[in-house]
């Protein structure tokens, strides 16, 4: 239900806490003295009702700064910034709402989600639109076929699956629902019979859609068990996409077994089914290492900075290719009244040769506790108009620019 005009709130600055950081009060300083230019009260933001811990850490800081709030959709054509729910955004009323020119933003509103985006975090939409975008898919994401959904609307990739698992019998198979999300509803397959069984329970007209992915089955271990890992990757409007140079490397509670798949506490890193595991938190706090870890295990068994020279690198290259390839989804055209924003979290594994792939792309990530305030902070700073550097330091707290509008596209994409 919509609130009352009443639910606007002015929050009033107050005396920053000694121990606040610098950037934020830099980002009140600019907040502060843009108002003073216009002449005008404190900025509007919206929130909504289902706000996930990244946006209600983005709408405490924006009080902090002395931004107005107001949780009423009828007052959403007049905020500067919304940050509203997934998919009850009004993108076509604000599409025709424009605001002041001497507004925060020039004119313009951002928005916390882009429209479209569904289609690179649903793992079958975002498995054919890269796949066919992109030459070197290949190279960093593991072959996936689309099984299920209504075969009078658009057949899937059953036939062709069939014929690939005939010819490599061998392999073993993860598939998961294209919708799904954490570790629900997972199977792990290496049986072509088991295959083809599965592929029989999906009836013809049915919704559901399943993504089956070949299982990276020479994973990189981190102390003899396996890992994968978190990036939070971000894009702003007008097209340009950035990563936080901290992420998390989620661990495996027991020892990596090749030959028993059926042991998922092995195989499947997930927090939702590792926590069912005795031995959860055993090794790490909360079965979590971050970066500099990382790079100091790897650095010890490669006598060589891994991670900074040989992973960010394909890291980085993954998460350009797969926001350019679905850019002519996502891209806000430059007459509409209304930016974008959105965070991104990108869950990648890599194997014992050192090659990067893509697991799949979450489009409202959870961030790490410890860095949750940094991470919103900078996307602030960035929506703001600062930028980034564009050297990725494994110490360092902040976004890294991986690609603007100023780069060149990268060889072998096929974009419209």
């Amino acid at each position: 239900m919509d609130g009352p005009s009443s639910s606007i709130t002015d929050v009033e600055a107050t005396t920053p806490p000694l121990n606040e950081p610098e950037e934020l009060q830099q980002g009140r300083h600019q907040d502060t003295v843009q108002r003073e230019a216009q002449g005008d009260a404190a900025p509007l933001f919206f929130l909504g009702d289902s706000a996930f811990s990244v946006y209600e850490e983005m709408a405490r800081q924006l009080r902090q700064l002395g931004w107005r709030e107001t949780l009423s959709k009828g007052l959403i054509v007049r905020c500067d910034l919304v940050l509203g729910d997934r998919f009850t955004i009004p993108y076509s009323l604000l599409q025709c709402e424009r605001l002041p020119a001497t507004s925060r933003y020039g004119g313009y509103r951002y928005i916390n989600y882009f429209r479209g985006s569904h289609k690179l975090t649903l793992k079958a939409s975002m498995a054919r639109i890269v796949a066919a975008s992109d030459v070197t898919h290949a190279e960093w994401m593991p072959a996936s076929f689309v099984l299920g959904g209504d075969q009078r609307k658009r057949p899937d990739d059953r036939e062709v699956f069939l014929q690939w698992v005939e010819k490599r019998p061998e392999e073993v198979w993860i598939i998961k629902p294209s919708s799904g999300c954490k570790g629900k509803d997972i199977l792990l397959i290496r049986s072509p019979a088991e295959i083809a069984a599965f592929i029989q329970t999906l009836a013809p007209h049915n919704r559901s859609i399943f993504v089956a992915q070949r299982y990276v089955d020479h994973p990189l271990l981190y102390h003899g068990r396996k890992f994968d890992v978190r990036v939070w990757a971000f894009l702003k409007t007008p097209y340009d996409i950035y990563a936080f140079a901290q992420g998390s490397c989620r661990t495996s509670s027991v020892l990596y077994d090749a030959g028993d798949v059926g042991d998922t506490l092995a195989h499947l890193t997930n927090h939702c089914l590792q926590e069912s595991s005795p031995q959860f938190g055993q090794y790490e706090d909360g079965n979590e290492v971050w970066f500099p870890q990382l790079a100091a295990y790897l650095r010890e068994a490669y006598k060589e900075d891994v991670l900074g020279r040989r992973i960010f690198p394909q890291i980085c290259n993954i998460i350009v290719r797969t926001l350019l390839a679905m850019r002519g989804e996502l891209e806000v055209l430059p007459e509409i009244p209304y930016r974008c924003f959105q965070l991104f979290g990108y869950d990648l594994i890599i194997d014992d040769q050192l090659n990067v792939f893509l697991l799949e792309i979450n489009g409202s990530p959870g961030v790490a506790t410890k860095y949750l305030e940094p991470v919103v902070r900078g996307a602030l700073a960035l929506v703001r108009g600062d930028d980034a550097p564009r050297e990725w330091d494994v110490d360092a707290v902040r976004f890294v620019k991986l690609w603007g509008a100023e780069d060149a596209l990268p060889d072998g994409l096929a974009l419209e």
